[in-house]
């Protein structure tokens, strides 16, 4: 169920076992060769993808912090059909506070399990009572904490959890009320298929290719020039050579000495090298930047959103509505459906479910949330006095009525914002009003006048015919 798990049962443990040699030694009872594992591969079993690839990191944690910080709610059918929120419940009580371990708050317990499905592509946690004895709690196993079994078919049948510290552990089967899970891809040899499997070779040559322009850093030149010194005017000495190559080790070790020039002698100069190979034409920012597209696009998310490409003012709206109508919303419907397959019922609730406020992330900026507000009611939705709080002002008398303006309720304007101009436009009383009534009756008298000539000159031209 781990790394420390497939030492002690590997090929090489195996190995071990079923030599039997005539005489047995210690060398004979090794097998030929033992795949022990490199310190790189080790510090991947150890640490993680999460722990070492940058790219992996700032993707994981983007996703697991925007679903962990929305607020899920508790609701229930009422014999209408409305939807009603639970708020003293038993489910509303365990969502609100998941976990009693000391220093896991709310957003940290649905953040690591949102954590393990990005990574591992499954999450697993039990159902419990609290410490106190009156409520319910969810402890979540970690993925080496706990190995899955299914049939031939894909189907989940069991699952075995590890024994430690305050927790027995034990066989369950599935399904269990105790437990609650959610997994990814399912076949008979395959339990959970994480992205970060088809990532590794990728991230494995990023970095091989770290390394070597690490190593082209440290080992290339660094200033592209070197002292010219004429044939013609040989060192004087060994000691006079060495004086000068010293001189300027001590130039170079002291940084330029400030912006100073080193002394050259008679017939010395610099001259620079022409196409020298230089790190910087490995093109290095760039690969990195084609690598963090490839880990944001295997997660389905946008780099615009991610930061790792730079979006433009006129775009950067659409890629917010696009996160959260295309982009997370697979992640956070997977998850909610998990945890009302068991939870409800779990708990005794079966009429409730868990919903997400996604709103509370669609919100615009204060201004335009007002706005939007005060046009859906056509009215004001705020009284004085609670305005008078948000800028730490004293109530007034009267100030916690909701006071609506008589155009709104009997003047006929659409919302509060409208300002007079529907109505006014409707009367002719605004300027522009004015201006539009103004000139339809002119085209109206240009019109009637023209077609009465018209009349006219039709019916003397009939007159002139009959004659």
């Amino acid at each position: 169920m781990g790394f420390l798990n497939n030492l002690l049962h590997g090929p090489a443990v195996l190995a071990m076992k079923n030599a039997e040699p005539e005489m047995p030694t210690i060398m004979d009872s090794m097998p030929e060769a033992i795949s022990w594992p490199t310190d790189a591969e080790f510090a991947g079993y150890a640490n993680g993808m999460y722990c070492r690839e940058y790219a992996v990191r700032v993707v994981v944690d983007f996703i697991s912090r925007q679903l962990a910080s929305l607020p899920l709610k508790v609701y229930r059918r009422d014999a209408d059909g409305d939807a009603e929120e639970v708020r003293d419940g038993a489910l509303a009580k365990l969502i609100r506070h998941p976990s009693d371990l000391p220093g896991m708050s709310r957003y940290r317990f649905y953040a690591t399990l949102i954590r393990d499905m990005l990574l591992e592509d499954k999450w697993l946690c039990t159902l419990g009572s609290n410490r106190a004895g009156d409520g319910n709690t969810l402890r979540r196993i970690p993925p080496d904490g706990y190995s899955l079994r299914a049939n031939g078919f894909g189907e989940l049948t069991g699952v075995t959890i590890s024994s430690v510290a305050e927790n027995n552990g034990g066989t369950y089967r599935l399904p269990d009320p105790r437990i609650v899970l959610d997994i990814g891809y399912i076949d008979g040899l395959s339990l959970g298929d994480p992205v970060t499997n088809v990532l590794r070779p990728l991230l494995a040559e990023a970095r091989a290719m770290a390394k070597y322009r690490k190593s082209i850093a440290e080992n290339g030149y660094q200033i592209p020039a070197y002292v010219y010194r004429p044939k013609e005017m040989p060192w004087e000495s060994q000691a006079d050579y060495d004086d000068f190559t010293q001189g300027l080790r001590n130039y170079v070790a002291g940084g330029g000495m400030a912006g100073t020039w080193p002394v050259f002698k008679d017939g010395m100069e610099i001259r620079t090298v022409e196409n020298l190979f230089k790190p910087v034409d490995m093109a290095d920012l760039e690969a990195r930047e084609k690598i963090n597209e490839q880990v944001c696009l295997a997660f389905q998310i946008s780099p615009e959103n991610i930061g790792f490409r730079t979006g433009t003012n006129s775009n950067i709206a659409a890629y917010k509505e696009k996160l959260w109508n295309v982009e997370l919303l697979p992640y956070l419907v997977a998850f909610e459906e998990a945890l009302n397959l068991t939870l409800p019922e779990a708990v005794g609730e079966p009429d409730c479910y868990i919903k997400a406020n996604l709103d509370a992330k669609l919100r615009g900026t204060m201004e335009t949330q007002y706005q939007a507000l005060s046009t859906a009611t056509g009215r004001p939705f705020m009284t004085t006095d609670e305005a008078r709080e948000l800028l730490d002002r004293p109530k007034l008398p009267g100030g916690d009525h909701l006071i609506t303006p008589l155009n709104v309720s009997e003047g006929g304007q659409p919302s509060p914002q409208d300002g007079g101009r529907t109505q006014n436009a409707q009367q002719g009383a605004s300027p522009n009003g004015k201006q539009m009534l103004a000139e339809f009756k002119r085209l109206y008298t240009y019109d009637a006048g023209f077609r009465a000539s018209w009349d006219s000159m039709m019916t003397k031209g009939e007159t002139s015919d009959e004659s």
